[in-house]
């Protein structure tokens, strides 16, 4: 059986310059995956404040996929996760407002977890589809990228009330539209 586990990590910087340790560091060993009815609270935040950095808070998750072949069938999971240790605020800064901020972060990972089964139960059925497999994880993680980057550029980190209203909106909306494909 040939077994390959391809793994995309995301970790949301707020577009500072802050050097996380490499995948594979003790930091990535505690995790917990999106659930519907788990909210992110600041005791998530465990990781050291970055001193330079001009943020309240990151939220550190990722997409997570792998796959397995055996003769001609294909089996794949898709996973968001978020890292306690990675994730950092300035408790001092901490408000409901921008934990909702952050919990948007996560939301939207989640979010493209469900774009990321939707589109592989949809075009991915045999080991002969390993590069649209490929192709979709690329897609999947520029267009993650791009929003996650929109998410703070237009919200200018949470501190345009309206734009992160309209943001929280688009979000819910668009996870209801692929609840089928929810974490579980």
């Amino acid at each position: 059986m040939k077994k390959l586990t391809l793994l995309y990590i995301l970790m949301i910087l707020f577009s500072v310059a802050f050097t996380l340790p490499p995948y594979g560091s003790s930091g990535y060993e505690a995790f917990f995956t999106w659930k519907e009815n788990r909210k992110l609270s600041w005791n998530d935040f465990q990781g050291k404040p970055n001193n330079n950095s001009s943020e309240v808070a990151m939220a550190a998750s990722s997409v997570e996929f792998s796959y397995s072949t055996k003769n001609n069938q294909i089996e794949w999971t898709v996973t968001a996760k978020y890292y306690p240790r990675l994730s950092w605020s300035i408790k001092s800064l901490e408000s409901d407002y921008i934990l909702k901020h952050e919990q948007l972060h996560f939301d939207i990972t989640e979010l493209y977890t469900r774009l990321f089964r939707k589109q592989l139960k949809e075009k991915v059925h045999s080991a002969k589809d390993l590069a649209k497999l490929k192709s979709i994880s690329n897609n999947i993680l520029k267009k993650w990228t791009n929003e996650e980057n929109n998410y703070d550029n237009e919200t200018n980190h949470s501190v345009d009330i309206q734009k992160q209203r309209l943001w929280q909106l688009n979000i819910q909306e668009r996870l209801d539209v692929l609840k089928d494909y929810s974490s579980k």
